[in-house]
């Protein structure tokens, strides 16, 4: 009996080893002895069988690494949210510094001063009349950049006893002092008390014993979990999937599926965006809710930009460095990501943008350590940069799930100026040959509570913003007292204050401030501290301790500028010391050495060394030779005038006041002494016509650059535009 096979295709008959005939790739042999002549189950070969087990078996691969694909892309989406949410939010400090961020927002400003008004207006109706007034005053307190240190200082621990579930004893003990307060208020003011939660002081008491819902801490725990776990197993599961294919390409196909997954999951996450973008851009800013949503997302998206083009970056690269890819499909992943660039910076330019500046910086990073070990180690081009690739989606698994750093400062900057204090040509001039803008009393601020008499409009803080870079203080000692917010000068000092503030403010002044002392009772409590105080510390005060604080967060904010603190000095050397080196300006400060030139702009700033201390009466000596004695190196102008016409036609108006006659640097004193018109008298003389002609005059006459130029409400007149032309610069 014959049996057919089939074979391979031939042309000409021929004969095998075996004795079978094949002709035209179809083959006859005999049957052998037993051997069922006619072919398997439903008529079949069983080599037929063969071939379709194996495309069975290749669309079940297929199948497999689709799901894959598609569960490893999940996972990293989930990770990158996980890993902003971690970072961002979860931190307390920058928690705490992006609630600061948003309460400052004018926006959320004006609709809670609306709520305030509201509210103040159904107790007093009778003020209907000032609303408006009650309303810009109110958004005004509210937005107060001076409340930052204090909101972030209060919100932070807050934050991590009441949502993170860590046990601080302030707020827990505050917590219990609430709960008493509460059910105070509730058995003797019942009808106050209605207003309140039926169990505000059960929470309260919870919460001072440290008790947490576990409902609030496990999705806490979950997301710090996830900002590291989900994004690693994505990452196994996407190579492992690439890795099924077998064979000597095993790892080419493995890195394929990663670069596609991340590709994936930032493409998923920009259209997320994209789509969060369009609604909340719906919400109405003019209620408070509309408001904060805005506001928080303007504070929160630019993180979640920088994790989408990450991610979709590095897929991108691994994409392209691993895979067989055709000019087809290289033309198709180009444009699809030129697509979605270009909508994305439609929709929200500056934000994309700073997160494509991001990106470039890292790619320009990897880039130059890719070469490096490519050159140094041989390594094939592609497999540098596919491992180049993978560390850097380790490195941003690490960063997005370490825990975030609990300093965060005051007031960062988005990016630093340019050149050395906002212009590149006082780089190479040395520090005497510069003029710096300066105020008087900087610490005395109107907008800062509990300043009498204030003489700048802001705190120091604004005042560095807006490009004060000498700080004119005073320092003195005080001590708390049994009424919060007002401090007492202490010791024998209190005697020197009130004749200096007699002085300056008038007596019926001074008189006015003590008797008020004495009527609500001050008693002056615990141990003495130093302050920043114009004279007397009752007519306001500022921890020196905190506003060093804030010049230090600035400078880091800030590594472009040059600060000059020129202090009016009642508080010891070593007390001054100890509060530069607790707050950690002591690696920023420069000390010069005696004869010797000043470096330039540009050399302190390389150096770190961009903060100058000069102390009126006591200098460091060589116990601290950066404390310097200030009329050692400073001469100055008289500071007493009564009229604005005084600062031009007094004949000693630029003569020398204080300082020796060989002094480097010289500090015009140019304001006013006259409280009743101090603000029409600052925008007078800060004017250009006035202080311009006054600095010029001062120039010729000391045959001397004008270093400091001093006012009163430097937010008047021309101050920064007199100091651009002694700078020359514009």
């Amino acid at each position: 009996m014959l049996v057919v096979d089939h074979w391979p295709h031939t042309t000409h008959p021929s004969v095998d080893q075996g004795g079978r005939l094949s002709v035209g790739g179809v083959g006859l042999r005999a049957a052998s002895g037993g051997e069922d002549p006619r072919p398997p189950s439903g008529g079949v070969p069983a080599r037929l069988h063969s071939k379709r087990g194996g495309r069975h078996a290749g669309l079940v691969l297929r199948l497999v690494r689709t799901a894959a694909l598609c569960v490893g892309t999940v996972l990293l989406l989930v990770g990158a949210v996980a890993g902003v949410v971690n970072h961002e939010v979860l931190d307390a400090d920058r928690f705490a510094a992006h609630a600061d961020t948003v309460r400052t927002d004018p926006d959320v400003a004006r609709a809670l001063g609306s709520l305030l008004t509201e509210r103040l207006l159904e107790e007093q109706p009778d003020l209907g009349a000032y609303r408006p007034l009650i309303e810009t005053t109110a958004a005004g307190v509210v937005s107060s950049r001076a409340l930052g240190p204090l909101v972030r200082r209060s919100l932070a621990p807050l934050y991590k006893a009441i949502v993170l579930g860590e046990h601080d004893p302030t707020v827990l003990h505050l917590a219990d002092v609430g709960a008493v307060l509460v059910a105070a208020l509730t058995a003797l003011a019942p009808q106050l008390a209605v207003a309140l939660p039926a169990d505000l002081d059960v929470r309260l008491s919870d919460l001072g014993a440290g008790e947490h819902s576990a409902d609030l801490l496990r999705p806490i725990h979950l997301v710090r979990l996830l900002s590291w776990l989900a994004p690693l197993a994505g990452l196994l599961v996407l190579g492992a999937a690439g890795a099924l294919a077998g064979g000597e390409r095993r790892l080419r196909l493995a890195a394929v599926t990663v670069g596609q997954g991340l590709l994936g999951a930032g493409g998923t996450l920009a259209v997320l965006l994209l789509v969060a973008e369009v609604v909340l851009r719906r919400s109405d800013p003019d209620t408070l809710e509309g408001a904060v949503r805005l506001a928080a997302w303007d504070e929160l998206a630019t993180p979640f930009w920088i994790a989408t083009a990450g991610t979709a970056g590095v897929g991108a690269v691994i994409a392209l460095t691993s895979g067989a890819s055709t000019r087809r499909s290289r033309t198709l992943l180009g444009a699809s990501l030129l697509a979605a660039l270009g909508l994305a910076l439609l929709i929200d330019p500056v934000r994309v943008a700073t997160a494509l500046l991001w990106v470039a910086g890292a790619v320009l990073l990897v880039t130059g350590l890719v070469l490096l070990v490519v050159t140094l180690t041989r390594t094939p081009p592609a497999r540098g940069w596919v491992l180049a690739a993978v560390a850097t989606v380790l490195i941003g698994v690490v960063a997005g799930a370490w825990p975030g750093d609990h300093t965060l400062t005051a007031a960062r900057s988005a990016a630093a100026r340019e050149g050395c204090n906002g212009h590149p040509e006082l780089c190479d001039r040395r520090y005497n040959d510069v003029a710096f803008p300066a105020t008087h009393n900087s610490m005395s601020a109107a907008d800062e509570p509990g300043w009498f008499y204030a003489e700048q409009p802001h705190g120091i803080l604004d005042q560095l913003d807006a490009g004060i870079r000498v700080l004119l203080i005073d320092s003195w000692y005080g001590r708390r007292t049994n009424r919060a917010g007002y401090i007492s000068t202490a010791g024998a000092a209190r005697s020197d204050a009130i004749a200096n503030a007699t002085a300056e403010f008038g007596e019926a002044a001074v008189n006015s401030a003590l008797r008020l002392e004495k009527a609500i009772g001050l008693a002056p409590r615990g141990q003495r501290s130093a302050y920043l105080c114009h004279d007397m510390c009752e007519l306001g005060s500022t921890p020196w301790r905190e506003s060093l604080d804030t010049l230090r967060s600035w400078l880091v904010a800030h590594p472009r500028e040059v600060v000059t603190l020129f202090v009016q000095d009642e508080v010891s050397p070593a007390d001054t010391a100890a509060l530069v080196e607790q707050a950690g300006l002591l690696p920023d400060v420069y000390a010069p050495t005696a004869g010797g030139k000043w470096p330039t702009l540009g050399e302190m700033i390389d150096s770190g060394k961009r903060l100058v201390v000069l102390m009126e009466n006591h200098g460091g000596g060589d116990t601290y030779p950066w404390l310097l004695r200030g009329f050692d190196w400073v001469q100055d102008t008289p500071y007493y005038f009564t009229s604005p016409a005084a600062l031009i036609t007094r004949s000693d108006t630029c003569g020398r006041n204080r300082g020796a006659a060989e002094a480097p640097l010289l500090l015009v004193n140019h304001w006013v002494t006259d409280q009743a018109k101090e603000v029409t008298n600052a925008a007078r003389v800060n004017a250009r016509p006035v202080l311009g002609t006054r600095v010029a005059r001062c120039r010729q006459t000391r045959h001397m650059l004008p270093n400091y130029v001093a006012v009163d409400l430097y937010n008047r007149g021309d101050l920064f535009a007199v100091v651009d032309d002694l700078n020359d610069v514009h």
